[in-house]
């Protein structure tokens, strides 16, 4: 099954959002590399830590203000700078400084320096190999460089260190979507069996983590990524998501051109445009305009086998920055 350079771009993006959805700027959000190992009695703090939790607090709190669109780009970028230096000073300090390395990782991975970021991962993975999230970073580094193969060893591995992580799930089910047709040629899965898999991972994620609606929509979408798309089941996991009480304004407009998208896969375009009529959210509207579009082509067409499929899918809300 063909894919365009833009989709596979979008998805190769979307492998970052979950990196940041577990530990970001917001330090309350943000568990220290400790959780992942085993804990001793609590002891005061050093100098160290102190400075770390006060490069913390100011990174949260930028973070929040650029959020709320109270800096302008040049004054974000300038304290982004700021606090790349202190991270800087305390690392030349303390190189071999476990939970300083992880935390100063992400947030190069925040700031788009994911080169650096990798060599601050790779001396972390050098320090202690058996952490799950330096693997889940490392992982998304390789799959943002087309290492696709090289990644799900990561990937599976991160998973095999901490498998109660919902993210590194979604993670394997991302990767495989993105990078399908390769692992199918390279002959490490077949059509069914990556098909499977690819299922598989998302609804792990989806079913770990139900609050989360990253998680939730992509599950949804990805019936649309097998060698033969389930439109039948990709309805059915809509009509469910939609049936939420949770979702917001702009959440039901994206469930609802799902649906219409899959409606118009099944051929049943009355119900597709009754499910179009009325407006959506600004973000949406282009969206919107080719489904009516392909409605509009298809009732003056031939009716001769099926309406040609599309790629384009509704777009979903830009997810917040945070981390794992």
């Amino acid at each position: 099954m063909t894919r365009t350079h833009a989709c596979r771009a979008r998805r190769i993006q979307r492998l970052r959002i979950p990196a940041l959805l577990l530990c970001s700027a917001l330090l309350g959000a943000c568990a220290t590399p400790k959780a992942d190992r085993p804990q001793t009695d609590a002891a005061p703090m050093s100098i160290t830590e102190r400075n770390l939790m006060s490069i913390q607090e100011d990174q949260a709190a930028l973070f929040k203000q650029m959020g709320a669109g109270e800096l302008s780009e040049e004054d974000f970028q300038r304290r982004i700078m700021q606090l790349a230096s202190r991270y800087d000073e305390i690392l030349a300090g303390n190189p071999n400084n476990f939970d300083l390395l992880i935390l100063y990782g992400k947030f190069l991975r925040q700031i788009n320096q994911n080169e650096k970021a990798d060599r601050i991962f790779a001396h972390a993975d050098a320090l202690d190999p058996n952490i799950a999230v330096v693997k889940q970073q490392m992982g998304n580094y390789l799959a943002e460089t087309g290492d696709y193969s090289q990644a799900l060893a990561y990937y599976l591995r991160a998973v095999e260190l901490d498998p109660s992580q919902a993210v590194y799930h979604y993670g394997i089910g991302e990767l495989l979507a993105t990078f399908r047709d390769k692992f199918v040629a390279d002959g490490v899965y077949t059509d069914d069996v990556i098909d499977a898999q690819i299922l598989a991972a998302f609804a792990k994620a989806a079913g770990m983590d139900p609050e989360n609606k990253d998680f939730l929509f992509r599950n949804g979408e990805a019936y649309y990524d097998l060698h033969t798309p389930r439109w039948d089941d990709a309805l059915t996991i809509w009509t469910a998501i939609g049936a939420r009480s949770d979702l917001t304004p702009f959440e039901k407009d994206v469930v609802r051109l799902h649906k219409a998208r899959v409606l118009c896969e099944l051929g049943r375009d009355k119900e597709a445009l009754a499910l179009l009529h009325d407006d959506v959210a600004p973000f949406l509207k282009a969206t919107r305009a080719r489904l009516m579009k392909r409605l509009a082509d298809a009732s003056t067409a031939p009716r001769e086998g099926d309406a040609p499929n599309i790629q384009e899918q509704p777009q979903s809300q830009p997810a917040p920055d945070a981390a794992k």
